[in-house]
């Protein structure tokens, strides 16, 4: 399935700050590499979750994430992020987070929901350290 990304207004509202700011006589050697980055930013993203992994497309690059290398999906409030590998991490704006968590969940079956999380089934177990600790075995 695949998603197109949200829109970014800050991104856009800086695109039209720096070319209002050419506008008004500000350096074209400051002004367009600038410009140039934030059209680079601001170039749609789209998300595929295919057999084999995620894949992200941006404007200069293609990624493909296997579903075994992600160890962490969760929805956040400026989008959904994501942990992969051994100290990887993104976050992505999908313009449906609630269906792409349920896509991903679909196809990476090490993944269990917990709190609207998608966590490793070996990691939901919940632990509390208001209990007393000589329930655990500790200080006794």
């Amino acid at each position: 399935m695949s998603y197109t990304s949200r829109i970014d207004w800050c991104v856009v509202a800086s695109i039209l700050l720096t070319v209002g700011a050419m506008g008004m006589g500000a350096s074209y050697w400051i002004g367009g590499p600038v410009l140039l980055v934030l059209l680079l930013c601001a170039y749609p993203k789209s998300y595929e979750t295919s057999a084999g992994g995620l894949v992200v497309r941006d404007a200069l690059s293609r990624r493909e994430i296997p579903y075994a290398a992600i160890t962490y999906v969760a929805r956040e409030t400026r989008g959904v992020r994501i942990r992969f590998g051994l100290a990887s991490e993104m976050v992505i704006m999908p313009s449906d987070a609630d269906g792409f968590l349920g896509d991903v969940e679909g196809h990476a079956v090490h993944l269990v929901r917990s709190d609207g999380k998608l966590v490793l089934r070996d990691r939901h177990i919940e632990y509390s350290f208001t209990k007393p600790r000589r329930l655990y075995g500790v200080g006794q």
